[in-house]
C-alpha cells in the first residue's frame, strides 16, 4: 500500500496554512518546488490522478498514426485506431518492460516489441507472443498482459488522458472556459508541428506559475508586452470543481501580437467579436497545459515534467484553416513561434533564477499580488488534489496532520 510519509504531510500542513484568501494568502512552501520525496508524492496524488493533456486530435489523423509522449515517468503512446478513435496506452510491454515504440509515425495494425517481437494491438490487447506457449496457455497470457489503458476525453481538439479509471469527466470542470472559448471554434483549427525545449531546470508548478499570472509582464517583458499591461488584465471567479484557470489581459489596440511588431501577422479568426480580438486569453488546465487564444491564432505549451527540478517544454501553434492557406504562411507562421520563443527565452532565465532560490535554506513563503488572483486559484487546484490522494491512502476519517500521521505511525499493532 502507498503512504504519505509524516514530513510530506509537514509540508501539506504549510500548504493548508497558505492556501487561504487575499490578504492572508501565501506562496507555496519550497520543498514543493525543489524537494525529492515531494516530487515522487505529486507524481501519485496529482499526475496519475488527474486529466494530462497530451497534445493535438490532428497530430494523429490516421489509423495506426502514433505519437509517444513522456510524462514524468511514465512512457504513453497516444495512437487513431481502426475505428478513428484516439486511444493513449502505456508504452511499456507486459513481458520485460521494452518500450514498444519511439517518436512519431504510423504502426499499422499493431504494436510490435522490438525486444521479443510481443505484439499489441492499437487498443492495448495482446495478439502475439512468439514461443511463450509452452510455459504460458496464451489465453491466460492475454488476460495478464496487455498495454494498459487510460481513460481518453477530447476537449476543443485537445487530447486529454487519465491513469485513473475512476475518474470523473473532464469537460463539466471546463464549462466556463468554454463559453469564453467557444468563439474560437479550436476543435476545427490546424496543428503545426511542436517544438520541443528539453532539460529546462525548474520544477513543473513553476512553468505553470509563469504563464498565468500577469503581475511579473510589466517588469520582466517590459516594453516588448506594453500593448498588453497588467493593468488592463481580469480575473475570472473560480471554484474548486473547476479544471482551468484562466484570464484575459486586454489590448491597447486592436489585434494585438506577440512579435516584435506587437500586431497580429495573420487576419483575425473571423468569429471573434471586436472584443476578443482586443484581448488574450491565458489558461491552465494543470498539470500539463498552459495556453493563450489570439485574434489570429492559439499558441499552447505541454509541460512535461522529468524530475522534481527539471522538466520538458512542448510549444504548439494551432490557426484556421483559411489561414494555413494563405501565400505567406510558412513566412509569417516562423515569425510568429520567434515572437513566443522570444518571450519564453525571458521567462526561461525567471524560471531557472526563482527554482535557485527554491533551495535556499532561506527562502520562506511570502505575499502574493492581488495582480497574481490565479496563483492563488492553481493552489487551491493542488490542495484539492493533495487532498483528495491522502485520503485515498489513509481514509477519509484519517487526521490530516503531521503530527496525528506520527502518532498514528508508531500505534501498537495487534
Amino acid at each position: 500500500m502507498p503512504q504519505v510519509s509524516p514530513r510530506i504531510m509537514s509540508i501539506l500542513d504549510q500548504v493548508e496554512e497558505a492556501v487561504v484568501d487575499l490578504p492572508d494568502v501565501r506562496t507555496l512552501p519550497r520543498e514543493c518546488y525543489a524537494d525529492a520525496e515531494f516530487y515522487e508524492f505529486e507524481k501519485e496524488a496529482v499526475f496519475a490522478r488527474s486529466w494530462l493533456c497530451l497534445g493535438r486530435a490532428d497530430t494523429v489523423p490516421n489509423p495506426g498514426d502514433f505519437v509517444r509522449i513522456d510524462v514524468g515517468d511514465e512512457p504513453l503512446v497516444i495512437v487513431r485506431d481502426q475505428n478513428m478513435d484516439i486511444r493513449v496506452v502505456s508504452a511499456v510491454c507486459a513481458h520485460r518492460g521494452h518500450i514498444v515504440c519511439e517518436g512519431t509515425g504510423n504502426t499499422g495494425k499493431l504494436f510490435r516489441c522490438p525486444l521479443h517481437a510481443w505484439a499489441y494491438g492499437l487498443d492495448g490487447r495482446l495478439l502475439a507472443a512468439p514461443s511463450m506457449s509452452k510455459t504460458v496457455p496464451m489465453d491466460v497470457l492475454k488476460s495478464e498482459a496487455y498495454l494498459a489503458p487510460l481513460k481518453v476525453e477530447l476537449w476543443n481538439g485537445f487530447i486529454f488522458a487519465n491513469m485513473d479509471p475512476n475518474a470523473a469527466p473532464l469537460r463539466p470542470s471546463l464549462h466556463k472556459l468554454e463559453k469564453v472559448f467557444a468563439p474560437y471554434h479550436m476543435d476545427e483549427m490546424v496543428s503545426m508541428p511542436t517544438l520541443d525545449i528539453p532539460g529546462n531546470r525548474w520544477n513543473w508548478k513553476g512553468m505553470l506559475e509563469n504563464g498565468i499570472e500577469p503581475y511579473h509582464t510589466a517588469s520582466l517583458h517590459i516594453t516588448i508586452h506594453d500593448f498588453a499591461h497588467v493593468r488592463l488584465a481580469s480575473f475570472a471567479d473560480w471554484d474548486d470543481d473547476d479544471g482551468a484557470i484562466f484570464h484575459p489581459t486586454g489590448f491597447y489596440h486592436i489585434d494585438g501580437g506577440f512579435n516584435a511588431s506587437e500586431r497580429a501577422y495573420f487576419p483575425p479568426i473571423s468569429t471573434l467579436s471586436d472584443e476578443d480580438r482586443q484581448r488574450v486569453v491565458f489558461a491552465t488546465m494543470p498539470p500539463t497545459l498552459f495556453m493563450g487564444a489570439m485574434p489570429d491564432y492559439v499558441f499552447y505549451y505541454l509541460v512535461l515534467p522529468t524530475g522534481p527540478e527539471t522538466m520538458t517544454l512542448r510549444i504548439g501553434m494551432c490557426y484556421p484553416p483559411e489561414t494555413t492557406r494563405l501565400p505567406m504562411f510558412e513566412h509569417l507562421h516562423k515569425a510568429t513561434v520567434d515572437g513566443i520563443v522570444m518571450y519564453n527565452d525571458q521567462d526561461t532565465r525567471a524560471d531557472e533564477s526563482v527554482q535557485r532560490g527554491m533551495r535556499s535554506r532561506f527562502r520562506r513563503p511570502g505575499r502574493y499580488s492581488y495582480q497574481e488572483e490565479t496563483l492563488v486559484q492553481q493552489n487551491r487546484w493542488l490542495l484539492k488534489r493533495y487532498r483528495s490522494y491522502v485520503d485515498e491512502v489513509m481514509g477519509a476519517a484519517a487526521p490530516r496532520t503531521a503530527a496525528a500521521v506520527g502518532d498514528a505511525a508508531h500505534a501498537p499493532r495487534g
